[in-house]
């Protein structure tokens, strides 16, 4: 029995990667689109869409939960703001590992204000991770870019710590995980969209037209990626679903790579690698 509790089984690790691989993938999307805030939009309309087909056959939520997802909603809507704004200005391989890498340090480290120590092995996950960023920001002072270029992927790291915490209290309080999970995504359409509507209206339509197929597959492949998650950890152990999933950035600097034609430096390799492992220690400790 402990054995099984240890390791999981070879379909559920291969599924989990998928997950992160499409995790990476609609983020590739957003930053290989020419808008990145509409891109935004669709990914968001997309994955909403998706989860509006599975809600009515899910438990109601739990008022008690409401107070955690409204303020989610918040995060979210400033989330895919950021995030539009980071991909303006860096590259995916750069904004990606550090957005995804640095956020459950972030969170971890919020948590101490909660009276959660961290263990040694947590630590050992933070010294590795930010060894990491420390090799991104050297490669990229080294290559002459922005300067500001780290301060813009932490402040989308804040934001995704500040979900990370609202939907983890939020789940407690639901009844469903799975109902609240799909609650965020329906309602992260609304705001997104007059936000995007109230200034760029028919341009922002015209965009959909031209996108839509791609945009939208990816608010699907970020539903997927997160259901996945979801399915596993009901099957398996949650710390090492989590850590697994966190191989994302290193699908994101392939993809970048091949698909968006970054260019691949020594420097961005092992920093990625150390993100990853970072990040895997911490949700495995």
């Amino acid at each position: 029995m402990g054995v099984v509790k240890i390791f999981m089984p070879a379909y559920i690790v291969l599924t989990v990667l998928f997950a992160a691989l499409l995790h990476a993938l609609w983020n590739i999307i957003v930053k290989g689109g020419e808008n990145k805030l509409f891109e935004t939009g669709l990914n968001a309309l997309g994955a909403g869409l998706g989860a509006a087909c599975i809600v009515p056959f899910l438990p109601p939520l739990d008022p008690a939960c409401l107070p955690y997802l409204g303020m989610s909603c918040i995060c979210h809507f400033t989330y895919y703001i950021c995030i539009a704004e980071a991909y303006k200005k860096v590259d995916l391989t750069f904004g990606y590992t550090i957005m995804r890498g640095s956020a459950p340090l972030l969170t971890s480290l919020a948590m101490l204000f909660f009276g959660e120590s961290l263990s040694l092995g947590a630590w050992c996950g933070v010294l590795t991770l930010c060894c990491g960023v420390f090799c991104l920001a050297k490669d990229n002072a080294r290559r002459g870019a922005n300067r500001n270029a780290i301060f813009i992927s932490l402040r989308t790291s804040f934001v995704i710590m500040g979900y990370t915490l609202a939907d983890g209290l939020g789940a407690q309080h639901s009844g469903s995980a799975v109902s609240y999970a799909c609650w965020i995504f329906v309602i992260n359409i609304v705001p997104l969209h007059v936000f995007i509507l109230q200034r760029h209206g028919t341009t922002y339509l015209r965009y959909v037209r031209k996108r839509a197929a791609i945009g939208l597959f990816g608010g699907l492949a970020g539903l997927g990626s997160y259901g996945i998650a979801i399915w596993a950890m009901t099957i398996a152990p949650i710390a090492m679903v989590a850590a697994l999933r966190e191989t994302s950035v290193i699908f994101g600097m392939l993809l970048a790579v091949i698909l968006l034609h970054e260019k691949f430096t020594a420097w961005r390799g092992i920093a990625v690698i150390l993100v990853a492992c970072g990040a895997m220690l911490m949700k495995l400790a």
